[in-house]
């Protein structure tokens, strides 16, 4: 608990940082990014670790393949560089699923016992059970990280004259969709928008069905509705956000779904806990 609300703050900070306001009541841009403009501390900690290094890296590549693709490279490069958190993050939660079962039969060892001693003693075993198994807590808090990452793709997307200027596939990546419902183009990429991100969070769960000992529970019912407010959120903040954000999640949606299945068939697949696997067929057989 002290862990999570550590973490918790630090990364609340680190949001607030990051929302600071970006142009003025005329539309223009408050401190546009170039080339020119200096990588300092001085601009703030958000900007020198998240905003900047993504500004920068689309300012060096737009003369060479666009600033459209830039944004697409970056965030390629970016996912690449997560990667193993995000492996080690998966595995730990295949690992979690798969160990449900033993994990509600030491809560139900403890059902009704309310007291403090009988709560931390029930604490005590589950910790054991992921300990032997290898499960690190502290993984789950790695999703967290695409938070900011996003954030600062907004604020780059904002903050770069280039990309207002720029012009992909006849959609203006600097304009915003609900200025543009006319045009054809702008309806598909919402929509792509939608699907991609649809698709990745359902990913998972499709892949975990095929897996030994996969079994629904109420949390996971609890989380379905949780990723179906997030799908509408994120169409939402496509539909009214600059339409580089858009090429920004259909990306990183479509690298989530390919991130997810070779994670699964590489790493997940060839999971196995002490005791689960036997467990769960005695299980079955009863």
């Amino acid at each position: 608990k002290k862990m999570f609300k550590v973490v918790s703050l630090i990364f609340l900070l680190v949001v607030l940082s990051g929302c600071a306001r970006t142009v003025d009541a005329q539309g223009n841009i408050i401190k546009p990014i170039t080339s020119e403009t200096p990588w300092t501390l001085s601009a703030g900690i958000f900007d020198f670790l998240f905003i900047m290094p993504i500004a920068k890296f689309i300012l060096f590549v737009e003369p060479y393949i666009g600033a459209a693709f830039g944004v697409i490279l970056a965030t390629v490069i970016i996912n690449l560089l997560t990667l193993p958190l995000m492996i080690k993050s998966q595995v730990s939660t295949q690992k979690m699923q798969m160990l449900m079962p033993k994990q509600e039969a030491i809560q139900r060892k403890y059902k009704g016992r309310t007291d403090k001693a009988s709560q931390m003693r029930m604490s005590a075993e589950i910790q054991a059970l992921y300990k032997k198994n290898n499960i690190s807590m502290s993984a789950s808090f790695m999703p967290f990280l695409t938070l900011p990452i996003m954030l600062a793709m907004w604020q780059a997307a904002q903050r770069l004259p280039i990309l207002r200027e720029t012009v992909f596939f006849g959609i203006n990546l600097g304009a915003k969709p609900m200025t543009q419902m006319g045009d054809w183009r702008y309806i598909l990429i919402i929509v792509l928008v939608g699907i991609t991100q649809f698709l990745s969070m359902e990913i998972s769960k499709i892949l975990m069905k095929k897996q030994k000992g996969y079994r629904e529970n109420k949390a996971m019912d609890s989380m379905k509705y949780m990723n179906y407010f997030m799908v509408v959120m994120i169409i939402f903040m496509a539909y009214s956000m600059e339409t580089a954000m858009s090429i920004y999640w259909i990306t990183t949606s479509t690298i989530t779904i390919i991130r997810t299945i070779y994670i699964h068939y590489n790493h997940v697949a060839k999971v196995e806990t002490d005791e689960p696997r036997s467990y769960l067929d005695k299980k079955k057989k009863k």
